[in-house]
């Protein structure tokens, strides 16, 4: 494992309005010393390359956006620096070609390869659009059948576990402070990545136990963000579970599925009632459009919660009702 794997250190670069010669050098540079893979890309092409990287200890998020053509090549003698990682590359836009060990496979959007450094390797991008992540070898051997094995292989776009791991890196704040929540992210991308790659029983049993149920529960949440107004039969649906095992999740969690969309609904309608861009609606209409089909019941949940009326709050602030 790298050391700024293991230090969880973040970075970003981007080619944006430097000379080409210089964004080529400088993304060549990056992939070689940090990335631990050679960078081939011609020279004859718009080089517009954008990549962020969060880090936490023993993990690694990157997020690429480009409309490059890139070759990244892991050759043998690379091996010698004695990196043991795993990387998950899924493809956000333009397919992955990765070949490694006796595995040819291609990746197109949505999909991901599986890199694993102790292997040579070489990997074509068409359209460098893709996030990937990074994790020691020794912390998904235990969960998995045979890691080495699976070198060079797609996984499918519909495999559930990842869909959940991308979303639950999504949702990931940038900065986190508390090391017990560090770890415990790491934990459940670990097991996510067990479960997308292919999990020994054992393995699938406990990364189940122990991150499944919250991966699915941050991707209920992230549904809600996007559209308050969708009901727990709506969600069940696109999530392929069951309303009841929804219901569970937020039980457990110490809420309920109805607490939560209240709570949104309300802090939609404070942002609102604070913005000077809603000064001219009413609290009715703010009402209406946080999700509230009764008056009387948006200004009582919204005192209990914020101890001012709509009104109270909105007068404040300096903007009239």
């Amino acid at each position: 494992m790298s050391s700024e794997i293991r230090a969880g250190s973040s970075f970003e670069l981007t080619t944006n309005g430097v000379a080409p010669s210089l964004g080529l050098s400088q993304l060549r540079e990056l992939f070689e010393s940090k990335v631990q893979l050679r960078f081939e890309a011609e020279a004859d092409q718009q080089i517009d390359a954008r990549m962020t990287v969060y880090g936490l200890p023993g993990l690694r998020y990157a997020s690429m956006v480009s409309s490059m053509n890139v070759s990244l090549e892991r050759p043998r003698q690379m091996l010698s620096d004695r990196e043991d990682d795993v990387c998950l590359i899924l493809s956000t836009g333009g397919p992955i070609d990765i070949a490694q060990r006796n595995q040819q496979s291609q990746a197109n959007d949505g999909e991901a390869v599986l890199l694993v450094y102790r292997e040579p390797a070489v990997l074509r991008f068409h359209a460098m659009n893709y996030v990937a992540v990074r994790v020691p070898y020794s912390a998904l051997a235990p969960l998995t059948k045979n890691i080495a094995a699976d070198a060079g292989r797609r996984i499918r776009r519909d495999t559930v576990a990842l869909t959940l791991l991308e979303t639950y890196l999504k949702s990931l704040p940038t900065n986190i402070a508390d090391p017990q929540l560090k770890g415990l992210i790491t934990t459940h991308v670990y097991d996510l990545m067990a479960l997308a790659i292919g999990a020994s029983r054992e393995g699938a049993e406990i990364a189940v136990q122990r991150s499944l149920k919250a991966a699915r529960l941050q991707a209920i949440k992230a549904e809600l963000l996007k559209d308050r107004e969708l009901s727990i039969h709506e969600i069940a649906r696109n999530q392929a579970v069951s309303p009841r095992y929804i219901q569970k999740l937020f039980d457990e969690a110490g809420t309920t599925f109805t607490e939560f969309v209240l709570a949104l609904r309300l802090e939609a309608a404070r942002a609102m009632l604070l913005s000077p861009r809603y000064s001219h609606w009413t609290v009715a209409a703010i009402s209406q459009e946080a999700g509230f089909g009764d008056l009387s019941h948006f200004n009582r949940r919204f005192k209990a919660r914020y101890e001012k009326t709509p009104s109270e709050l909105r007068a404040q602030s300096g903007l009239l009702s």
